[in-house]
């Protein structure tokens, strides 16, 4: 192909950071909760605003005043696995001619105006990025740098907002003309999510590339506590997904299942043609059917070996880990995108080739503040990341 086009939606909102929240104080204490899914605060885990007004019994802004002391937040930045990973993949195509189009919902508010002129500065196309009626997409991220004994911990305060009720419609026939289709943790998009298997069915139907990643599902686990997750109307989704990214977790959420292997063998039984399961600092897990990317058994792959001695060699350019998985995603894709680009068919691609610019592009994500990487000119990224990228090929070469 001469030209690739890449649809991305799913989850694109605003992060507001407060540093130095005390969870042990009076006031993070009146809010925390009771017993598991009251809509209380929890450290390290995520609730949504409805769910905390209705625990507490007042707005939300009037908590976050009493939980901030009335400070204002110390960080802003767009957040998000689909945005993220669309923003990197879009940086990492610098000069292939491919186009990455973001289409999502925000609210008619400061936050969106916010969320836009950060985006106008990164190569994502956001025209189909539309404002709608409520506000925007966010969340308040509480930190405790002292929590765990100074190790440190967030907790998240989400609204979903003008998300709510964004539905397949509203995104429109110009999606499913592109080349890639990319569906990035709409759990937390659920008008989307609730209908993820018909989207996916007609980007079959065009014969486009299908790829998904996921994302704590919050709103499922609530309603119903210890049940699989549904990605869609049914399972159907999964055979009409030519790569799934799912994080350990996830896979046996989603699953159902108890034990990793048995999860595997579920997304195998169920059509999924390839599939990687992340693990945070530990090994990741890769399987291929052959369909889409060469068939490949059920295989562990090692983290970023040059990542971590550049972070232990360069301790001061450590950043953060937010964004990290998010960047994953979007490494895969790049790579996808590549390989279509230089003429490789279904069935052609190499399932290591997207671990490397996956592995290169999370571990870089570690030298930055926030998942979001802002060039000073087009193919800045691109070059940081790709001697990662070779040097994690070489790495597993070695293996």
């Amino acid at each position: 192909m001469s030209r690739i086009k890449v649809s991305a939606t799913g989850c694109s909102l605003a992060d507001y950071l407060y540093t130095g929240i005390d969870f042990t104080g009076d006031a993070f204490k009146k809010y925390s909760s009771r017993r598991k899914g009251d809509g209380g605060l929890n450290p390290g885990h995520l609730v949504f605003v409805d769910d905390l007004e209705k625990f507490a019994g007042k707005e939300f802004m009037v908590i976050l005043e009493e939980l901030t002391r009335g400070k204002k937040f110390d960080g802003f930045n767009v957040g998000g696995p689909a945005i993220v990973a669309a923003v990197n993949a879009a940086q990492l195509l610098s000069g292939t001619g491919a186009e990455v189009d973001f289409y999502g919902a925000l609210g008619q508010d400061d936050t969106a105006d916010r969320i836009l002129d950060i985006l106008s500065r990164t190569p994502v196309n956001i025209s189909s990025y539309r404002k709608r009626p409520g506000t925007s997409p966010y969340t308040r991220v509480l930190s405790d740098p002292d929590y765990h004994d100074g190790k440190g911990e967030r907790t998240f305060i989400n609204n979903i907002g003008a998300c709510w009720d964004y539905v397949p419609a509203m995104i429109g026939d110009e999606f499913y003309n592109a080349d890639v289709l990319f569906f990035g943790a709409t759990a937390l998009m659920p008008g989307v999510h609730d209908h993820l298997t018909s989207m996916l069915k007609r980007g079959k139907e065009n014969k486009r590339v299908n790829i998904v990643t996921t994302v704590f599902d919050f709103r499922n686990e609530k309603n119903k506590p210890g049940k699989r997750w549904p990605l869609g109307e049914s399972d159907e989704s999964f055979r009409l997904m030519d790569l799934l990214i799912v994080d350990w977790d996830e896979a046996l959420k989603i699953s159902g299942e108890k034990d990793f292997k048995n999860a595997a063998r579920f997304f195998m039984d169920m059509g999924v043609k390839s599939f990687i399961v992340t693990h945070g600092a530990h090994d990741f897990f890769v399987w291929s059917n052959g369909a889409f990317f060469k068939e490949c058994p059920l295989t562990a792959f090692p983290i970023c070996a040059a990542v971590d001695a550049e972070l232990r060699a360069h301790p001061e350019k450590r950043g953060d880990t937010t964004g990290c998985g998010d960047n994953f995603a979007g490494g895969a894709l790049t790579s996808v995108v590549k390989q279509l680009l230089n003429g490789r068919q279904a069935g052609e691609l190499e399932i290591s080739d997207a671990c490397a610019w996956a592995c290169a592009s999370g571990g870089f994500a570690c030298f930055t503040l926030g998942g979001t990487y802002f060039e000073n000119a087009p193919g800045e990224k691109l070059s940081k990341v790709k001697p990662f990228y070779e040097a994690y090929l070489e790495q597993i070469k070695a293996n």
